[in-house]
């Protein structure tokens, strides 16, 4: 199992914090707000709709959200801004029958906040707003994943 640790200010060696004030533009329901998830446990899947990893990636997380959430977790899915259209996550969101709210990082504020510069890029925010970020989604990451998810809800 690999060795995640809560994601550290580098300027200060504290937990970092989630920021729910950053703007993302609701694509599934134009009319939530990321502010919403704030004070839960939330999965967060950062990706791109035309990458290929993204594409496999997907189903296993939303089922693992699904998995949780009678647990009281909650999942959303960020898409990249940059170049992508509104209409490539929607094709994504059809294509892939996502379930969970979708949004899209158009400020590009997220992703240079919190990203590697690789996608997908999985988060699992704990209630107090600190969060594992899953750089990569191998076998030692998802089972630290999971392992964390019974941690936190006491399975």
């Amino acid at each position: 199992m690999a060795d995640v640790k809560l994601m550290q200010d580098s300027s200060t060696n504290q937990p970092m914090k989630m920021d729910f004030s950053k703007p993302l533009t609701g694509i599934s329901d134009p009319g939530i707000l990321f502010s919403h998830f704030s004070n839960k446990p939330l999965l967060i899947y950062y990706f791109s709709p035309k990458c290929p990893h993204c594409q496999h990636h997907f189903p296993i997380i939303q089922n693992l959200m699904k998995e949780y959430e009678s647990d009281g977790l909650t999942g959303i899915a960020i898409g990249l801004g940059g170049g992508i259209k509104k209409n490539d996550i929607r094709l994504f969101i059809d294509q892939f029958h996502a379930v969970i709210p979708v949004f899209q990082d158009s400020e590009g504020k997220f992703g240079p906040a919190y990203g590697t510069g690789y996608i997908p890029v999985v988060y699992l925010v704990q209630k107090d707003g600190t969060f594992y970020r899953y750089e990569t989604l191998n076998d030692a990451n998802m089972n630290h994943l999971r392992a964390t998810l019974n941690k936190m809800f006491k399975k």
